[in-house]
C-alpha cells in the first residue's frame, strides 16, 4: 500500500482545504492507497535559516521533513485566491531549506486547490519543483461538491497518480 501525505495549508478543521483532503482520504482507501494529514501544521512558523538549526528548529518543522522523507508522494492542499498562503509559503520554505537536502527532492507531488482558477496552483507547483519536487498533476483545482462525481474521479486521478509516481 503507498503513502502519501497530505498537508493541508489552511488552518481549521471546517475549512475548504481541509474538507477537500479529508474526501481525498476517502477516494485513496478505495484505491488501496494510505493518506495521512500531518496534524498541527497551522503551527508551522514561517521559515527563516536563523531558527532552522538543531537547537532551535521547531518541532512541527522536523516532523514535516521526517513525515515528507518517509512518505512516497505528497498532496499539497491550499486555496485559491490573489496570493499564496503564508502557511503555503512556510511549508514549501521548510521542505526546501538549501542549507540541508531538500526532503521534497525526487518526490512526486501534487497540488490541490479549493476555489476557481489555477494561479495559486500554478505558483506553489513551480515553487515545489524549483525545490527538486517531481510535480506530478498540474492545475487540480475543485470548484465543484465534494460528492459530485467529477470532483471525486479527479480526486482519484490525482491520488493514484502520485501514488504510481513513487
Amino acid at each position: 500500500m503507498s503513502y502519501l501525505l497530505a498537508l493541508i495549508a489552511e488552518p481549521g478543521e471546517k475549512s475548504p482545504a481541509q474538507q477537500l483532503a479529508t474526501e481525498a482520504q476517502r477516494v485513496a482507501i478505495r484505491n488501496s492507497i494510505d493518506v495521512v494529514s500531518l496534524a498541527e501544521l497551522d503551527t508551522l512558523p514561517p521559515y527563516s535559516a536563523a531558527i532552522d538549526t538543531e537547537d532551535g528548529r521547531p518541532l512541527i518543522a522536523n516532523q514535516l521533513r521526517r513525515s515528507t522523507l518517509e512518505a512516497d508522494g505528497v498532496l499539497l492542499f491550499a486555496v485559491e485566491g490573489e496570493s499564496v498562503a503564508p502557511l503555503a509559503a512556510s511549508v514549501i520554505a521548510w521542505l526546501a531549506n538549501p542549507e540541508s537536502a531538500p526532503t521534497v527532492g525526487g518526490k512526486p507531488v501534487a497540488v490541490i486547490t479549493v476555489g476557481p482558477g489555477e494561479v495559486i496552483n500554478q505558483d506553489l507547483a513551480d515553487r515545489l519543483r524549483k525545490a527538486g519536487a517531481e510535480v506530478v498533476a498540474d492545475g487540480v483545482s475543485i470548484t465543484g461538491s465534494w460528492s459530485d462525481p467529477d470532483t471525486v474521479a479527479r480526486l482519484g486521478d490525482t491520488v493514484v497518480a502520485v501514488a504510481s509516481a513513487s
